[in-house]
């Protein structure tokens, strides 16, 4: 039993702790602030609805994003709800506004970041704005 315990301290003291997990990959895109979550309004179909989205860096300028109709996940997004992915490539990378280019199919939507706020745009029409948020994790979180 003394071994058993002694293994298990060794091996979570060696394991990282939920703030110092790199989730959104932000280590793969050192340069951008793109990986992280957002909420906002996506303008689509004649009508606003609540928009939560999450981006994900997979290295050498390509991303990952997974949007929600009605909020991120536990804050809006009902089981069961619309969830669209899409891969995109980082196109522009300045010191004040970056730019990623997302593709799904014949479709390509344009995702600008500047000061906090992304704006979605498909042909030069805008589809979304949001705004990046930072969360903290229910298991780091204190009453």
């Amino acid at each position: 039993m003394f071994r058993l315990l002694m293994f298990l301290f060794a091996l979570t003291a060696t394991m990282p702790s939920l703030a110092e997990e790199d989730i959104f990959g932000q280590t793969k895109a050192p340069h951008t602030l793109f990986p992280g979550e957002y909420v906002g309004t996506y303008l689509g179909d004649k009508k606003e609805i609540k928009y939560g989205l999450q981006i994900f860096a997979l290295g050498d300028g390509l991303f990952r994003a997974i949007g929600y109709n009605g909020g991120l996940p536990g804050d809006g997004f009902k089981k069961g709800g619309k969830i669209e992915r899409v891969e995109g490539k980082l196109i522009s990378n300045g010191k004040d506004t970056a730019v990623i280019l997302f593709q799904n199919g014949k479709e390509e939507a344009k995702a600008t970041f500047k000061q906090g706020i992304l704006v979605g745009q498909e042909h030069d029409k805008i589809i979304a704005r949001l705004k990046k948020i930072e969360r903290a994790h229910p298991i780091t979180e204190t009453d």
